[in-house]
């Protein structure tokens, strides 16, 4: 089976004329459509269903689980943590790092969402770390850690990473940024 383009995927969706507002074709998308584009392999269109699935004008059914969405997302972005590509469509490492504070802020504030899910995205977060380059865990640092522990139950919940030498630095490193008054908007509502 041939993997869908970007092209074609943009084509599906929205009437997109250059220098001008793009309007969505359809209102709905169907699940078996959005699964089938997040199979691909490449970055470009893997970024595009990431911004597809975040785009509140198209309702997708039926509705991804969180499980989905969850997979999904530690896909995406474990790939731009390792690859940085920064395309068209794709998030670099940094871009990704900051988006996904947003995510998991916006997670852990939904009551639907089961705390092992959050548990999930801890220690998918410890795995990326460990396993990374320096690269990787200097944005993960910088990028993710630092602005998630702006917030006291953000802290408190990534506290047992002290239990660990290797995370250890990183929540102490991440937690300098807040303790020297660090501060953003990032994982606070409204998202930006």
């Amino acid at each position: 089976m041939r993997e869908p383009t970007v092209a074609e995927i943009l084509n599906e969706l929205w009437i997109h004329p250059d220098n001008a507002e793009w309007t969505p074709k359809v209102g709905m998308i169907a699940l078996s459509k959005v699964k089938e584009w997040m199979k691909s392999s490449d970055m470009e269109v893997l970024g595009l269903v990431y911004c597809t699935i975040s785009e509140e004008r198209f309702q997708i059914e039926p509705e991804m689980t969180v499980d989905e969405y969850v997979d999904f997302l530690k896909l995406y972005f474990s790939r731009c943590f390792s690859e940085s590509p920064d395309g068209n469509w794709s998030d670099s490492r940094w871009s990704a790092g900051w988006d996904l504070v947003n995510v998991i802020s916006s997670m852990w504030r939904d009551g639907g969402v089961p705390r092992s899910v959050m548990d999930g995205w801890k220690n998918w977060l410890a795995d990326l770390y460990r396993d990374g380059s320096q690269e990787v865990r200097v944005c993960i640092i910088q990028a993710t850690l630092e602005h998630l522990l702006e917030q006291k139950h953000f802290r408190e919940f990534f506290e047992d990473w002290r239990k660990d030498p290797v995370l250890k630095v990183a929540y102490e490193e991440a937690l300098l940024w807040h303790q020297g008054g660090g501060k953003t908007p990032l994982g606070e509502p409204p998202f930006i």
